[in-house]
């Protein structure tokens, strides 16, 4: 073997495989009853949060959701999925239980509508976004936006603005939540790319835990008013959109 070789071998990275599941949050109520028997201790309550209804049924429907998509990872029940909250609030596995797999997954909700990602390779992050108009964007940008990002945002056609910073917006939420640390990560030590036709990137910081190349994001236009990223660890990914019909729940 030729020492040209010999060094492709060592920079040759492997390929992390996720999964994504998009799933409505929609449906009656009395559907969601059907179900209870599939949650466990004050996921049953959820139902009954918020203010409005609808708040309550949609936060139900997606711990359901969770539950059925990582119970056909593990084959297990929906309510034995060994689920616990980290020291962040980021839900995992429970590693001491019988029906552990090392298992990363993240999922983000939006309006009616969730994405969860999966992968046995990486640890992850998901953020779904609507582009709201309402937001004080400028504002946003000049507390959470690190230099080299306002600089390159500014420097976006002014029409399409709005819509940069929500792309950026996505990819800075979303490494957050593979971080893992919650909002203990300061927003401004990291960067991401808000230009809107970038749709796979470097997430880039001097912090030693993120570095300039060991994470990177997936985004994705969901629809005219939707964006979401993915955050993952490593230098390429593999993303299949998987069937939510599979395990009984509706495509949006």
């Amino acid at each position: 073997m030729s020492p040209f070789a010999e060094d492709h071998q060592k920079e040759e990275q492997p390929v992390i495989e996720i999964d994504t599941w998009k799933f409505s949050l929609s449906g009656k109520p009395d559907s969601i009853q059907n179900h209870l028997e599939d949650l466990v201790g004050e996921e049953r309550q959820r139902i009954d949060q918020g203010i409005f209804p609808e708040l309550g049924e949609r936060a139900t429907r997606s711990r359901l959701g969770l539950r059925w998509i990582l119970a056909d990872y593990l084959q297990c029940k929906p309510h034995e999925v060994p689920l616990i909250i980290g020291e962040h609030g980021k839900p995992e596995l429970d590693s001491a239980s019988p029906h552990f797999q090392n298992l990363h997954f993240n999922l983000s909700h939006c309006g009616d509508r969730a994405l969860m990602a999966v992968s046995s390779d990486s640890v992850l992050g998901v953020d779904l976004e609507r582009i709201r108009q309402e937001s004080p964007i400028e504002d946003l940008a000049q507390r959470c936006f690190s230099e080299i990002e306002q600089n390159a945002w500014l420097e976006s056609p002014a029409d399409l603005r709005r819509v940069s910073f929500f792309h950026l917006w996505v990819q800075k939420e979303a490494m957050v939540k593979a971080h893992g640390d919650g909002m203990t990560l300061p927003l401004r030590l990291f960067s991401g790319n808000p230009d809107s036709q970038a749709l796979e990137g470097t997430i880039a910081s001097e912090l030693p835990e993120i570095g300039v190349d060991l994470w990177r994001y997936h985004a994705e236009v969901c629809s005219e008013d939707l964006r979401s990223a993915i955050v993952f660890r490593g230098k390429a990914a593999k993303i299949s959109d998987c069937d939510p019909a599979r395990v009984g729940l509706s495509r949006w």
